[in-house]
């Protein structure tokens, strides 16, 4: 099947694995994307032409045991079968070939720019998942890059009384409280632990580091109360330091946060669709496919936060 793009946006992986040099010569990148159906294969059942959806950049073996369980991001054949991470061809180009089973349709009324987000509001809601995290509880979000901001709003609608974020960054602090934080903190002037403590009076059971930093997780640590959760869901580039010792006294949990499943990405469409995420917070800005480069560089500076593509645009 060919899918025509509308909008792809740009991850902070592509900027990671572009900045390290492993990104293939010639390869086509872009992962979270949104679009029509432009040509329906000559066996394919289900889907018409001009159909609007959501596409899964991956491309699922479903016979892993990984797979039947739903969780197709540790397929494995995962990098075999991804779609705009090096291997096969991705999102920032104006048509994309596709599985059918990479297809999710559109509900009704949901726009192509912010179904752009489902794939990064899927990790998020991923994340909140594992934790376990119950209605009513209170949670910390350490970092309010794209993935930050939308834990921030899946917490909210998860039923979380409360939400706290760590970030130093004046423009992302203020893009958190747009999005319901409770409370952000910046760690270069006080201590998260500390202010978080005394403002909710204890230390939260969740934390999830969205950061990732070297010594955020070290960090994360010092700010769980006992028996907490700390869910990663930022992925340092070097080794992360941790001193066992806190871990150990609090006999705090920690999960690796990867993706999302099979399911989460067809139900986060609807959670988008009915307003779970504010798009106009998440999305800074929109650039023709021409510019990407541009693109690019205006995110290794400050201001700007989820960038979208428009490929129909040159």
């Amino acid at each position: 099947m060919i899918v025509k793009v509308a909008y792809c946006g740009i991850c902070g992986t592509d900027l990671h694995m572009l900045a390290a040099g492993i990104m293939p010569a010639g390869c086509i990148i872009g992962h979270e994307l949104s679009g029509t159906v432009a040509r329906v294969g000559a066996e394919v059942e289900g889907w018409t032409e001009g159909d609007p959806v959501a596409v899964l950049p991956l491309d699922p073996c479903f016979s892993c045991d990984p797979c039947r369980r739903g969780s197709v991001m540790i397929c494995e054949e995962s990098y075999l079968r991804a779609y705009g991470i090096g291997g096969r061809p991705g999102g920032f180009s104006q048509y994309m070939a596709v599985r059918p089973s990479m297809l999710f349709r559109l509900p009704g009324g949901l726009d192509f720019k912010t179904a752009a987000l489902n794939e990064p509001w899927s990790v998020a809601v991923h994340g909140v998942n594992l934790s376990g995290f119950p209605a009513g509880g209170r949670a910390v979000v350490m970092g309010a890059g794209p993935i930050g901001l939308l834990c921030v709003a899946a917490l909210r609608a998860a039923g979380a009384e409360a939400v706290y974020v760590s970030e130093p960054d004046p423009y992302r602090a203020e893009k958190a409280r747009d999005l319901g934080a409770d409370l952000v903190v910046n760690p270069s002037v006080e201590i998260p632990a500390d202010v978080i403590r005394e403002t909710a009076g204890r230390p939260p059971a969740y934390v999830f580091e969205c950061a990732g930093t070297e010594t955020s997780m070290e960090e994360a640590s010092a700010i769980a109360g006992p028996l907490g959760r700390i869910v990663a869901l930022g992925v340092p580039m070097g080794n992360a330091t941790l001193f066992p010792l806190n871990w150990f006294m609090k006999e705090i949990r920690l999960y690796f946060s990867l993706g999302y499943t099979y399911p989460e990405f067809g139900e986060n469409l609807d959670l988008l669709n009915r307003g779970a995420v504010d798009p106009e917070t998440v999305i800074s800005d929109v650039l023709p496919l021409a510019e990407i480069q541009k693109a690019m560089e205006m995110l290794r500076g400050p201001g700007h936060m989820k960038i979208l593509i428009d490929c129909q645009a040159l």
